[in-house]
């Protein structure tokens, strides 16, 4: 047996034959044509078949959903200038073939996007390259699909999976995915996770023969390669528990998440649409402690109006009746480009031009976006808060800019919500840091666990020679949310984690010993933390947290919460 770990990207245990996975394309020769406007012709009927295959899978896929989100940015790709139109260009300039002008363009863009090495640009490139793959085939005449060879149920085993790949994956023939690349926040766990398989990813797999038995474990990242007999039963009795786990939780979601000595802990979801929001009702979300705006934003042709983001906004509000909506203004930056604005290339983009700073940079911008928010509270319970916020003069800035929007809706004669809360996303380390003169200030913390951990850690959790490091249960990540919740009870506030933490349930006690008293998470995860809640008590928690606080590293953490 050959044992491996990687980054755990979808939870679930998977058994089974390996299937490797390839996607061979034919070499290109690069010829020189007589007739580029026929060459022309057939790029446009390959676009045309790819646009009709990418539009099937997002409306097979769902309105509003991340998988349907990662294929309309394809879609956007179908049209954009600097990739088909060079295509096109060169065709034309050159006199080259069809083949060899994809081929070629495609390379060069995916290769410039990936040397910029940030998670967001490098995900672009991946796109470039499937969007490029399926023309290539199909002004090649070969067939899109690429599972001729899948005849049995299989863990599929690959470098990476484009998306169009894995949403194309028959069904039922999938046990599992296990790729070398990517990492928990790629589009291949985004897919895996929306399709409910496990998928472990970022691991050094050694070499397979077709059909080797392999298993893998998507909460822990472990990898077997061809397990032994007592591995196997472990795993299938561990996924025995977790089914078990899974049906009561789903029985109980629509009920409130009590501890067993009654202290009653918000359980709300992460949405990043109107879909999004009635799903998130529908499994027992008390509310959404995250709607990410930048959804709206992204992958347009054109900039958003204040009337389609208020059309959006109100929509969500109304949708999740007397329960509260946390809305975060618009956080994108370097790493992330909008339609009509206009970012400098920066060195690190992370710690560059990004979430509040980009819109107080971009006055017009944020007027328009909490205008239309301030608008649609009046059909819901609002929120609203600023990410990024690294100190007293972000969040202040950020109440005169809401201040400033009311005064012009009041100029306006519109009506607009009066008694919304405020509040700011705890990320960077110095915010935390002075939460206690920041809480007089705001109704309400909300801890981005993600990004806090990624600033504390100094560990980018994209990279797989470091993503080991970036662990949310390091002391060092505890204690500022240790720092922000007893700033935040000393104000009489209340403190959220919107984090992949938060949808951890080995963390959950320690975060409501730490006095987190709401946990936002992503939608099928709502269920699963619910039943976690109610399976513990407030005091033992607050014994736990107190003893993880005092541990060296992530890994003593780990040994503490053994068994809890």
């Amino acid at each position: 047996m050959i044992e491996r770990t990687g980054i755990g990207a979808s939870p679930g245990i998977a058994i089974g034959p390996a299937h490797l996975h390839v996607s061979q394309l034919p070499d290109i020769t690069r010829r020189r044509v007589e007739d580029p406007a026929a060459e022309v012709e057939r790029l446009i009927r390959a676009e045309d078949s790819v646009r009709t295959r990418l539009s099937d899978l997002a409306a097979a896929h769902g309105e509003g959903s991340d998988e349907a989100e990662v294929i309309g940015a394809h879609l956007l790709l179908l049209e954009d200038p600097e990739f088909t139109g060079e295509i096109r260009d060169r065709i034309e300039s050159e006199s080259v073939c069809a083949e060899a002008a994809v081929s070629e363009v495609t390379e060069e863009s995916a290769t410039m996007l990936e040397s910029l090495d940030d998670e967001y640009l490098a995900a672009r490139g991946a796109d470039v390259r499937d969007v490029g793959t399926q023309l290539l085939r199909s002004v090649l005449g070969l067939p899109l699909e690429t599972w001729d060879g899948l005849e049995a149920p299989s863990v599929l085993v690959s470098r990476d999976f484009f998306p169009s790949e894995t949403a194309t994956i028959p069904p039922g023939m999938a046990l599992g995915l296990c790729t070398e690349e990517g990492s928990a926040t790629s589009h291949i766990a985004v897919f895996a996770r929306g399709m409910g398989l496990p998928a472990v990813v970022g691991v050094d797999l050694p070499a397979l023969e077709p059909g080797a038995m392999i298993a893998l474990d998507g909460e822990t990242g472990q990898v077997y390669v061809d397990p032994t007999e007592s591995v196997i039963r472990t795993l299938r009795e561990r996924r025995e528990e977790q089914e078990r786990a899974r049906a009561s939780a789903a029985d109980r979601s629509q009920q409130p998440a009590l501890t067993t000595d009654g202290t009653r802990i918000e359980v709300a979801a992460n949405i990043g649409s109107d879909t999004d929001a009635a799903r998130a009702a529908e499994v027992g979300a008390e509310g959404v402690g995250l709607f990410r705006t930048e959804f709206l934003f992204l992958d347009r042709t054109r900039p958003i109006s204040e009337e389609e983001q208020y059309e959006a906004y109100r929509t969500v509000l109304s949708a999740l009746g007397d329960h509260l909506v946390v809305v975060r203004t618009l956080d994108v930056g370097g790493d992330k480009q909008v339609p009509g604005i206009e970012i400098g290339e920066e060195l690190n983009p992370f710690l560059g031009l990004r979430g509040i700073r980009l819109t107080l940079a971009r006055p017009d911008m944020m007027r328009d976006q909490l205008r239309a928010l301030l608008r649609a509270g009046t059909g819901g319970r609002l929120a609203i808060m600023a990410p990024m916020v690294s100190g007293m003069a972000d969040l202040m800035a950020f109440r005169s800019a809401l201040v400033e929007a009311e005064r012009s809706l009041v100029s306006d004669g519109l009506p607009f919500a009066e008694d919304y809360q405020v509040g700011i996303m705890i990320e960077i380390p110095s915010a935390a840091l002075i939460a206690s003169r920041l809480a007089p200030h705001i109704d309400f913390f909300s801890i981005g666990t993600n990004d806090l951990t990624q600033y504390t850690l100094a560990v980018d959790r994209t990279n797989r020679e470091v993503a080991d490091r970036a662990d949310h249960l390091d002391p060092a990540v505890l204690r500022l949310i240790g720092e922000t919740a007893s700033a935040a009870a000393a104000h009489g506030r209340w403190v959220g984690v919107c984090g992949e933490m938060a949808g951890d349930p080995v963390a959950t006690p320690i975060l409501i010993g730490l006095g987190v008293t709401e946990l936002s998470v992503a939608i099928p995860s709502v269920p699963t933390i619910k039943e976690r809640v109610r399976a513990l008590r407030l005091d033992e928690c607050r014994e736990l947290a107190a003893q993880c606080l005092r541990a060296a590293d992530a890994a003593e953490v780990r040994r503490i919460l053994e068994g809890v």
